[in-house]
């Protein structure tokens, strides 16, 4: 198959590939299942992203209890994996993942950000520490987001001029100083492998320290639903106040939308958000 490096796998495995399939949910890079003349089965990934920093994400996701694949191999350019099966999802699937999500948010830090810049996709997140959450998300996630789509002709320049307008105001908008909690940082159904009644593992993190309502804002946004927010609420509880910040944490995922499938859809969107704020 074009593009799998099987030179890296076989050496990282010592076994040879003898079949191959690609695998669906790579919305950036490409995975596949690679079954090996041992009997085992690896995951295999590439993509633009650095992959090291993701294996180094993966790890720190399991020192904090976290059910993840186990790295086999790191590169730059390929990431291979232990394969993990999935069931579909269940309710108490979503459940699990709701309280599994929570533990992880129980996980703290005295500032906001992360050690090295991690990569949501093909965009690169900086993660200066910092103890200000409002200048943190307005300068290290509004700002460096709505350029990149700009850059990529997913938003217009009057959204951009918007999202920055709204960017200067951020202290007005969001709290001070909310705990800064460990977040996996790209928390959606394709990023989580389902058991019947649990979660099997957790895939592609981008983490940082932040405002767990981000995190609960896109896994709203990305579908899901009631049995994930009542599974998480059993651990920690969610503040009212979360539903007026929802639109701004929700910009955020419009414009990285944009960035990476530029489309006029997702402009509009991140154009709504704006218009719910005042901006």
């Amino acid at each position: 198959m074009p593009n799998f490096p099987t030179r890296q796998v076989e050496a990282a495995t010592d076994a040879i590939v003898v079949r191959l399939t690609e695998l669906s949910g790579g919305e950036i890079g490409r995975v596949w299942r690679a079954g090996l003349d041992s009997g085992q089965s690896v995951a295999v990934k590439t993509g633009p992203a650095p992959l090291d920093v993701e294996a180094r994400s993966l790890r720190v996701l399991a020192d904090h209890g976290a059910p993840v694949p186990s790295v086999v191999c790191a590169t730059e350019d390929v990431l291979v994996l232990e394969y993990v099966p999935g069931d579909e999802w269940t309710p108490d699937a979503e459940r699990a993942l709701g309280r599994l999500v929570a533990r992880l948010h129980g996980e703290t830090a005295d500032a906001y950000g992360w050690p090295e810049p991690t990569w949501k996709g093909r965009f690169e997140q900086p993660n200066p520490r910092t103890g200000d959450w409002p200048a943190f998300f307005g300068e290290y996630r509004l700002r460096p987001v709505a350029d990149a789509a700009h850059r990529h002709e997913g938003v217009d320049d009057d959204t951009r001029a918007r999202v920055h307008a709204l960017a200067d105001d951020t202290h007005d908008l969001l709290p001070d100083n909310p705990t800064p909690r460990f977040l996996h940082g790209d928390l959606w159904r394709n990023n989580a492998i389902p058991a019947e009644n649990d979660v099997r593992a957790l895939l592609d993190p981008a983490p940082w320290y932040g405002h767990h309502e981000v995190e609960l804002a896109y896994a709203d946004w990305c579908g899901l639903g009631e049995d994930f927010r009542n599974g998480y609420e059993t651990v920690l509880d969610v503040d009212p106040a979360f539903e007026d910040r929802r639109p701004l944490y929700e910009l955020y995922f419009a414009l990285d939308h944009a960035y990476h499938f530029p489309d006029e859809e997702y402009d509009r969107w991140a154009a709504d958000r704006l218009d719910r704020l005042g901006y």
